[in-house]
């Protein structure tokens, strides 16, 4: 996530104006964002670009807005970002998107005050990250879908990069301190994976032990979310809750608001995402999402017969992972 050009000039000239007259800005920049004196002089410079985590961080430790920022003089757009890796190995592209990822999410757990809105039509990447199948499958089929590759080589010779386990080391240290999070789900959220599954091990690329595997680790994770709805917290003890919703959800997206900051992500697949951070374009995403509760029904500590309807529906698709795909 990085801002450019006139953007970068805008936040140079923040950081000159915020800080005291006792503290050298370089030395400011180089102790608060761990960074090189060099590495310091090129960004005050606008040789390189300021992270969306290094905005952040400015912004919370300078107190100005980070939309003050990124959105000056942009009233009639809005500002988002996509992560985009050029290099042709998809190890190092996925390594790049979860590096994203992981800063966006390690933000708001370190944050004093937070609530996160997610709504998902499918098992979100956080959701199934602790768990090493369905991890992998998550980079099988990217790669086989983003790379356009032709899929014929099995889930069985597909490897994680000891440097991706290790990002997803890191999702577990912060997860206790992600609270306060709001689910809205689609009825069908186990849907989508499992047509998936169906689909590989129709072509044989999944073998039946790789099934069993799959089939273990889904049930986990929906084990957990029936332990979100019957006492209100994940396994590590955070808060959260889980709604209903009554619609059909498109796709995946949640609002963040952290210390006086709010950031959006929107899923173009369940790994890349698109960051916006302009205050109104956020703003009015949670206020849709807000919306979206009205024709929601909260299942956490509440509604037990619509929890076990729901529980009950996605154990039937577990139950369907090595029936023949139904293309209609």
């Amino acid at each position: 996530m990085i801002m450019r050009g006139k953007q970068n000039d805008l936040l140079s000239a923040k950081i000159l104006e915020s800080i005291p007259d006792n503290i050298k800005p370089i030395e400011f920049l180089t102790e608060l964002l761990n960074i090189g004196k060099e590495s310091a002089y090129r960004r005050m410079r606008s040789e390189i670009p300021f992270t969306f985590e290094e905005i952040t961080k400015l912004a919370l430790e300078l107190d100005f807005s980070v939309d003050e920022i990124i959105g000056k003089n942009k009233e009639e757009r809005i500002f988002l970002d996509l992560q985009v890796n050029s290099s042709s190995s998809h190890e190092e592209s996925f390594l790049a998107m979860l590096q994203e990822y992981y800063k966006y999410t390690d933000l708001i757990s370190a944050a004093q005050s937070k609530e996160v809105y997610v709504v998902l039509n499918r098992l979100s990447l956080a959701t199934i990250i602790s768990y090493d199948t369905l991890f992998k499958l998550y980079f099988y089929n990217w790669k086989n879908q983003t790379y356009n590759i032709s899929i014929n080589d099995s889930f069985s010779e597909t490897h994680i990069p000891h440097e991706i386990n290790a990002i997803r080391q890191q999702f577990k240290l912060i997860k206790p301190n992600l609270y306060n999070v709001h689910y809205i789900i689609d009825r069908d959220i186990f849907q989508n994976i499992v047509r998936e599954i169906q689909y590989y091990y129709n072509r044989k690329l999944i073998s039946d032990d790789e099934i069993v595997a799959l089939r273990e680790e889904l049930s986990n994770v929906l084990k957990n979310i029936e332990t979100i709805m019957q006492t209100g917290c994940n396994d590590t003890g955070a808060s959260a809750n889980y709604y209903l919703s009554l619609l059909d959800i498109e796709t995946n997206t949640n609002v963040a608001t952290f210390d006086g900051n709010i950031a959006s992500l929107y899923w173009m697949h369940p790994v890349n995402s698109i960051c916006i951070v302009n205050q109104e374009i956020c703003n009015m995403q949670k206020r849709w999402i807000e919306s979206i509760k009205k024709y929601s029904v909260l299942v956490t500590l509440s509604n037990e017969i619509l929890q076990a309807e729901f529980i009950n529906k996605q154990i039937e698709y577990l139950s369907n992972l090595t029936k023949e795909i139904i293309y209609f």
